[in-house]
């Protein structure tokens, strides 16, 4: 180890992040009656399955009950901005769009924040500053869980600088913590019973999985370019694009649109219409209607995220401005449209995959109930995948990098 003490300074900062994050988990906000909160939040599917992906804790209203998710969502809308290519976005500084990405955070903190309080009101204690007319334990609980969203966004970015696997690392332990429970329960009522058969079915399909998982995640199609500004007579250039451009962004985002019509019928009270019944029975992930309709929700964010992810329009003008070029296609539209399909055909190819682990699952609970338990359980291990695959790249890198000598001997 002493040959890489950056590997170690880095590891040790991590797990101390870690540390402090899982502890910030653990503090609840004042003013809330505990009992009543984990009553509430336990009957909250939408939240508990946005904590779960994001690193939030929605089992009680703690400092960081927030996790990432307002960080995570604030990405996805400015990915999505820049991704249109306006000129004014494309001028900003780093500085500026940091700047701009913060002020999203807090925005969509502020919210998320004052959705989950709303749901605990009935948890919360009056909290009388000056006499008893003016309540604030609700604005008080906001700035908490908003004041614990920004501080779990700096604790990411300096773990981005000085540790592994940047800000998304903080959401491994509750994916770790989560997979025995979704192996166990998954979205169905039916517990896998333990015992020598299901623990060794488990075993060969996690490892099918993590193989074909790592092998679709890290595939790409080359595309060969011309680079007539730079002069290289040893390897050819290449556009890589990868197969699943969306990465395990489907599986963190899905569920949560899944089961979000339910969370509105419910809150309005239209849980005993012909139509709030005909959504609660059988828009679920044990009927075929609500299959068709989670498959039809992964399918959609796969093509979106992979859009936001490779932005075609803005990959094709990059080119055109560094003189780089497809052969036989025009810089500009005609590159576009080159690589917007390719991108579809490898989408097509992301999708099979994603829809084996996540939907097939669901189609053989119908008829062996333990099965649906999977589409969790293996949505969770695709996820761990695709983030356990960059820190890997990263260790490996600032392992090997002080291996490298400029001269095999050295000069006298």
């Amino acid at each position: 180890m002493r040959k890489h003490p950056d590997v170690v300074k880095r590891v040790l900062f991590t797990l101390m992040v870690l540390f402090v994050y899982g502890l910030g988990q653990q503090i609840v906000i004042p003013g809330f009656d505990v009992t009543i909160a984990k009553k509430i939040m336990s009957q909250n599917s939408l939240l508990q399955m946005f904590g779960i992906t994001t690193g939030g804790q929605m089992n009680l209203p703690t400092l960081l009950s927030l996790g990432l998710g307002p960080y995570m969502t604030a990405m996805i809308v400015w990915q999505a901005i820049t991704s249109l290519d306006l000129r004014s976005i494309n001028n900003l500084s780093v500085r500026q769009s940091g700047f701009l990405l913060r002020v999203l955070t807090l925005v969509l903190a502020s919210l998320q924040a004052s959705v989950m309080v709303y749901y605990l009101k009935d948890a919360i204690q009056p909290l009388y500053l000056i006499g008893d007319n003016i309540n604030l334990a609700t604005p008080v609980a906001v700035l908490y869980l908003v004041t614990g969203a920004m501080f779990a966004v700096q604790i990411g970015t300096e773990n981005a600088s000085h540790g592994f696997g940047g800000t998304v690392s903080l959401i491994i332990p509750s994916i770790i913590t989560s997979l025995p429970h979704s192996f166990l329960y998954g979205y169905s009522s039916t517990k896998i019973k333990l015992n020598a058969t299901s623990i060794s079915i488990a075993v060969v399909v996690t490892t099918v999985v993590f193989i074909l998982g790592l092998l679709v995640y890290r595939a790409e199609r080359r595309i060969p370019i011309q680079r007539p500004s730079l002069e290289s007579a040893f390897s050819d250039s290449y556009l890589p694009l990868p197969f699943l451009a969306a990465g395990a962004m489907p599986f963190m985002f899905s569920n949560m649109l899944f089961v979000m019509p339910q969370q509105v019928i419910e809150l309005l009270g239209y849980q005993y219409t012909a139509v709030g019944q005909y959504v609660i029975n059988k828009i679920n992930y044990n009927h075929w209607p609500g299959i068709l309709a989670y498959a039809f929700i992964v399918l959609f964010l796969v093509f979106a995220f992979g859009l936001i992810n490779l932005s075609p329009a803005k990959l094709a003008r990059q080119l055109k401005e560094r003189g780089d070029y497809v052969y036989h296609t025009t810089p500009g539209d005609a590159t576009e449209a080159l690589i917007m399909y390719h991108f579809v055909r490898l989408s097509l190819v992301g999708d099979l995959f994603l829809l084996l682990i996540g939907v097939l699952p669901l189609v053989l609970g119908m008829f062996i109930k333990s099965a649906s338990n999977y589409s969790m359980y293996l949505g969770f291990v695709f996820i761990m995948i695709t983030i356990t695959d960059a820190i890997t790249q990263q260790f490996i890198a600032l392992w090997n990098k002080n291996m490298y000598t400029l001269f095999d001997d050295p000069i006298e």
